[in-house]
């Protein structure tokens, strides 16, 4: 019993490092579209969204995106704690 034990927490601990260096060193051109537009939510057709600052977290991505009207910062993190879709936000 203690040795399944150790063998389920030691699955878990390689599932979550996984996870969490695929959040941070996988493809993120969706996440950057998907930001991209939401700091250009309100602004029209004649958006040109330009990134200043980026970050790439496990748990998260943030961007300092500046567009012909405001700069903002843009918080994207996934449904889940490192799993499910990105949603973004103005902060």
């Amino acid at each position: 019993m203690k040795r399944a034990v150790q063998t389920v927490i030691f699955v878990l601990c390689v599932v979550f490092s996984v996870a969490a260096a695929v959040n941070v060193l996988g493809d993120n051109a969706a996440v950057e579209a998907l930001a991209d537009a939401t700091a250009c939510a309100g602004d029209g057709a004649t958006c040109r969204p330009q990134k200043t600052r980026m970050e790439r977290t496990p748990l998260g991505q943030s961007f300092d995106i500046v567009t012909a009207k405001r700069k903002v910062e843009v918080r994207c993190t996934r449904a889940f704690v490192l799993l499910g879709e990105y949603a973004c936000v103005v902060r």
